[in-house]
């Protein structure tokens, strides 16, 4: 059974390329972010995504 990393903010430059690091390393990443400032395509299609809504961005 593989680790799992639960990674937020992974939508963005660098958590993307953590999630990257991660999933070459064998583990099973699960992103969560609100994509307020990050992009869905940066998060790699081996992860498991979930967006999330924040009240407070506009």
């Amino acid at each position: 059974m593989k680790k799992t990393i639960l990674l937020t903010s992974g939508a963005g430059f660098i958590g993307s390329h953590i999630a990257e690091t991660y999933l070459r390393a064998g583990y099973r990443v699960v992103v969560v972010d609100n994509i307020a400032s990050g992009k869905r395509e940066n998060v790699p299609p081996e992860a498991v995504f979930y967006e999330t809504r924040n009240r407070h961005h506009r």
